[in-house]
């Protein structure tokens, strides 16, 4: 019998490979193309490893590499000079934008045949599973790279 933990295990790989598929025709890895969507709006260093579940040290370096790349930028909180904050170049936001509409081009055909309100239950469903998945009373494990997408590999980029 299917059961929601096996649903959602097929649904991880599933989502793992659409991700690598996504990012490896933009010249990016999995973990550059979630950096970028985590950072589409202006976001603090620490809410965007929380975000991708991820050590502040190990974005940090990820952070550099993308940096590097001219992907993004990095500045002071003119509010608090502790917090860094960053933002994505123009060529950042377009990988982002590429990205997800890469992952959008790989499920159009069934959202297609969906009604608009299928797809805003499904999106209700699955934010209503990845809320619960959130609140587990179970501490976060922390991975060298834990994605938004689920995948734990353990490459930093």
């Amino acid at each position: 019998m299917e059961t929601v933990p096996k649903a959602l295990g097929r649904l991880r790989v599933a989502i793992e490979d659409a991700f690598l598929r996504a990012s490896r025709d933009l010249g990016l890895t999995g973990q550059q193309a979630e950096l970028l969507c985590a950072a589409m709006r202006p976001a603090a260093v620490g809410d965007i490893a929380q975000a991708l579940r991820c050590d502040r040290s190990n974005v940090s370096r990820l952070l550099d590499r993308a940096a590097a790349r001219g992907l993004l930028r990095r500045h002071g909180d003119a509010e608090d000079e502790r917090v860094t904050l960053v933002e994505l170049t123009p060529e950042g936001e377009t990988l982002a934008r590429r990205f997800l509409a890469a992952l959008e081009a790989q499920t159009a055909a069934l959202r297609d045949r969906w009604s608009a309100q299928r797809q805003r239950l499904a999106v209700g469903l699955l934010n209503e599973l990845s809320d619960a998945l959130d609140a587990s009373k179970q501490p976060p494990r922390r991975r060298k790279w834990a994605g938004v997408a689920g995948h734990g590999s353990t490459s930093t980029d």
